[in-house]
């Protein structure tokens, strides 16, 4: 076996993969199964134009395709819905105050949206980029 120092190359496991720019928000999110089912209160905690990391008040497994209505603050316009479907990627049960107070973190992906809800996405994005 070769010294640690003897040809060993040491990566940067921390790379940033993402392909879109992050801001921290918090949005209300109000999501749903497609076509219909429960509905959930969820509130964002970081939002790009991929997708969005937030706390739910339902549990959706992961590969659960959703409908999404982001409450967007905006400026002139005051809270603007943008409407978009999304696929649950990662969930993970957040710490209650009872097992019944169910909470869930989830981090959803962006699938299908209009062109003009991607455009207020991306200002909202752009505007919290420069606060």
């Amino acid at each position: 076996m070769r010294p640690f120092s003897e040809g060993w190359a040491v990566t940067n496991s921390s790379i940033e993969r993402r392909a879109h720019k992050r801001v921290r928000s918090s949005i209300e999110i109000v999501g749903g199964p497609l076509p219909g089912g429960t509905t959930a209160r969820m509130i964002a905690s970081n939002l790009s134009l991929g997708g969005v990391m937030c706390t739910s008040t339902a549990d959706y497994p992961e590969m659960t395709r959703l409908a999404v209505r982001l409450m967007l603050p905006l400026r002139n316009d005051g809270l603007r819905p943008v409407d978009v479907e999304a696929v649950v990627v990662r969930r993970r049960v957040l710490p209650g105050r009872s097992r019944d107070d169910g909470r869930f973190e989830l981090a959803l992906l962006f699938t299908r949206f209009a062109d003009t809800e991607r455009e207020l996405l991306s200002s909202f994005i752009r505007a919290g980029a420069s606060a």
